[in-house]
């Protein structure tokens, strides 16, 4: 009996086991089962919708806008783009536009893949016949294929709160007499309406921007305009207005541009003046490649970043300041004159001609090292080595004029430091495309090179500028 009783005892400790491991079993199954279904459930009710960038976003609602739209989610297709438009609590206007960035798949929640939507979504005044002048609410709303929100996909949205404007600036000539020398300079005062956010004269590819005749004075504007030297003087002026919808207003003023006639000039290239300047810009200038050759590398430095500083320089422009910084006419270096503003330049290596610049400056030459001074009252906005400048300085001067000076052996100011009318700001010399010792002076307005010799001029000073200004004084 009692060897039965034991075998009894070790088979219900067997069956005992048995039962617990399988208990243990169902819990990690159960566990695990609860992990994949809190895993799911985060992933259906998270929203992680793509980042959403407005390019130039817009200020106000006009005649033509455009809302350019960039949808860009590292993880998940982007879906659909869509734009609403609102007024006084009413929809107005609805748009979107469906992604082709790739198929949706619900199961795709581990993938990694960037996509990108680039839109431009016209909000006009014929798709939107409902809209008033007064503010309006766009709003953005970017949708990928995640399984966020319940599966409908994971959102972003950008509210936008915006003037709305239909009638263009309005714009008013104040300044009657307007003469222009090809290459040279003028200035027109005019008024613009509330609302303007940009304006000044358009002259062809060039547009030269205009400043506040005083802070109190928001709407009542100055532009020093010029006619550079490449364009046509038939090319036609006019003032240009832009309202923060996008409004644009034009305008005819009265001006007389007088043709000019620049000089041309032949240099020769040696292989001793080339080995001379060539190397040092190359090694101030790593992203030049070399170009195989000596006379290659010239050519290059030549032309191409002749281009890549004139690129320079306009950007430079705009760390203008919005007022003048000068009141008296801008000083010339006691010097002879080597070379003028525009000269027509044709370069000629063994007697073969191999390249066409134009000199937009004029070259001053005196004393070896002798001192550079500011041409005028300003603040120093570049003190460096400068391509084909070699060491140069870059003076504003407000209201998008700056002066340029190049090929400098050493340089005695900073960038940031406010100098002086006729202080010493460095030394001239043979650094960058100089042949020799000499001082190479720009004067630019909003980064193009203009004519030098009417800002050396105390009669056109008066005349153009300063007697323009005095009622604003």
């Amino acid at each position: 009996m009692r060897k039965r009783f034991d075998l009894y005892l070790r088979e219900r400790s067997r069956g005992y086991h048995s039962d617990a491991g399988i208990g243990r079993g169902r819990v990690l199954a159960g566990v695990v089962l609860l992990l994949v279904l809190i895993l799911i459930g985060w992933k259906v009710v998270q929203n992680q919708g793509p980042s959403l960038v407005l390019d130039n976003e817009p200020r106000g609602l006009g005649q033509s806008t455009q809302l350019a739209i960039e949808a860009r989610d590292r993880k998940h297709n982007v879906r659909r783009i869509t734009v609403d438009v609102s007024q006084n609590g009413h929809s107005l206007y609805h748009t979107e536009t469906v992604s082709k960035s790739g198929p949706i798949h619900w199961w795709k929640f581990w993938t990694k893949s960037e996509s990108v939507v680039n839109w431009t979504a016209p909000l006009n005044r014929r798709l939107i016949p409902g809209l008033a002048e007064g503010s309006a609410t766009v709003q953005i709303a970017a949708i990928n294929d995640s399984w966020g929100r319940f599966f409908r996909g994971g959102e972003s949205r950008v509210s936008l709160t915006l003037p709305v404007r239909f009638t263009a600036p309005q714009i008013g000539v104040i300044t009657t007499q307007h003469y222009i020398n090809q290459g040279g300079c003028d200035m027109v005062v005019f008024t613009v309406s509330p609302g303007t956010v940009e304006s000044g004269v358009q002259v062809g590819k060039y547009f030269f921007t205009s400043f506040p005749v005083k802070p109190s004075m928001p709407n009542t504007r100055l532009a020093i305009f010029a006619y550079p030297w490449d364009l046509d003087p038939t090319t036609p002026a006019e003032i240009i207005a832009r309202d923060d919808a996008g409004n644009q207003a034009v305008a005819n003023f009265s001006y007389r541009v007088f043709p000019k006639k620049f000089h041309t000039d032949t240099i020769p290239l040696d292989d001793a003046y080339i080995a001379r300047v060539v190397p040092p810009i190359m090694s101030q200038t790593p992203d030049l490649d070399d170009q195989g050759s000596p006379l290659k590398n010239f050519l290059a430095v030549n032309g191409r970043l002749r281009q890549i500083d004139s690129e320079k320089l306009v950007e430079l422009a705009k760390q203008t300041s919005p007022a003048f910084l000068w009141h008296e006419p801008f000083i010339r270096l006691a010097s002879k004159t080597e070379a003028y503003f525009a000269d027509a330049r044709t370069y000629t290596y063994n007697g073969q001609v191999v390249d066409h610049q134009t000199h937009l400056g004029f070259d001053l030459a005196g004393l070896e090292h002798m001192p550079v001074l500011a041409a005028n009252d300003g603040v120093v906005v570049m003190a460096q080595f400068f391509g084909i400048f070699g060491n140069a300085v870059v003076i504003d001067h407000g209201t998008g004029v700056q002066t340029l000076y190049g090929h400098m052996s050493q340089l005695e100011v900073k960038p940031g430091e406010t100098v002086k009318r006729g202080q010493e700001i460095g030394r001239s010399g043979a650094t960058g495309l100089a042949g020799g010792d000499h001082l190479h002076f720009t004067v630019l307005l909003d980064g193009v090179p203009v004519n030098p010799t009417e800002w050396w001029d105390p009669h056109w000073i008066h005349d153009r500028i300063q007697a323009k200004l005095e009622a604003y004084r």
